[in-house]
């Protein structure tokens, strides 16, 4: 994953899907986490965070945060659907 696609994505979810500036942070912390982590792939990175200790909705927005980001990675045509 590149940097470059994730401001890419945040700046596409301030102009067209008009999220507030808390999500908007918020959704940059869950990708930044996911970019700096050592998790090869997505699946691997949300079994890591579902054993951990983190609340029932943080966990549910992460996950959401990953889907919807690869949503539009493939809407993009910058993946193909696996």
């Amino acid at each position: 994953m590149d940097y470059k696609l994730i401001s890419t994505y945040l700046d596409y979810c301030k102009t067209h899907k008009r999220l507030s500036s808390h999500t908007i942070r918020a959704y940059k912390n869950d990708l930044m986490q996911f970019y700096n982590s050592d998790y090869d792939n997505v699946e691997s990175y949300i079994e890591q965070l579902t054993r951990s200790n983190i609340k029932t909705n943080t966990l549910r927005r992460k996950i959401a945060c990953m889907k919807v980001f690869y949503n539009y990675l493939k809407y993009q045509n910058i993946i193909e659907e696996t």
